[in-house]
């Protein structure tokens, strides 16, 4: 009987670990060409339409290599910087965030959150309420209509990554799935 309870306590054990590591189950874009290549497959972004910079300062952090890129209403970021806490406090600050737009009401839809030492993630599907703010890093958004928003912001160690789409047609959403399916990230 003993023996049993230990193969099952063993057993609830590792089914948890696995269930939290399926949260962070996406893996480090340390090189970006697969960004590049994500773009370029998902919605036919060529390298030469983004902006993209290396070895620069953004925000006071030190970061080796940054892009971004927009097809109407659909915008990619990556950020691979330096150290990987100011990849996380970049994160944090977008977390916190969303988190507080969730609390006061003023987010509407379906939304998956998880953060943990070195990754996490801030998936979306829903609107936004009319006069609301949201610190995408691209840009701080202040929205005076409510808004569609549909994508994810991510982190894992030292790379911070968003797609998302604003009051996207089906067409602009499914860019922005089939993007997050390349890299193999979780997608709303």
């Amino acid at each position: 009987m003993k023996r049993l309870k230990a193969v099952t306590a063993a057993f609830l054990a590792c089914a948890t670990l696995l269930s939290l590591t399926g949260c962070f189950g996406f893996k480090v874009i340390d090189d970006e060409d697969v960004f590049y290549d994500a773009l370029d497959n998902a919605a036919k972004i060529d390298k030469d339409e983004t902006r993209h910079e290396k070895n620069v300062t953004l925000d006071g952090d030190k970061v080796q290599y940054y892009i971004t890129a927009s097809d109407g209403d659909n915008f990619y970021t990556y950020i691979r910087y330096k150290k990987a806490d100011d990849a996380l406090d970049r994160f944090d600050d977008f977390y916190e965030d969303f988190e507080d737009l969730k609390d006061d009401g003023e987010f509407e839809g379906s939304s998956t959150m998880s953060y943990g030492k070195t990754s996490g993630s801030v998936i979306f599907n829903g609107e936004l309420e009319g006069n609301t703010a949201i610190g995408f890093y691209r840009t701080n958004q202040y929205f005076y209509d409510d808004t569609e928003i549909f994508g994810g912001v991510y982190v894992n160690a030292n790379v911070y990554i968003e797609a998302y789409s604003v009051n996207g047609s089906k067409r602009d959403k499914e860019k922005i799935t089939n993007f997050l399916k390349e890299l193999k990230f979780p997608k709303p």
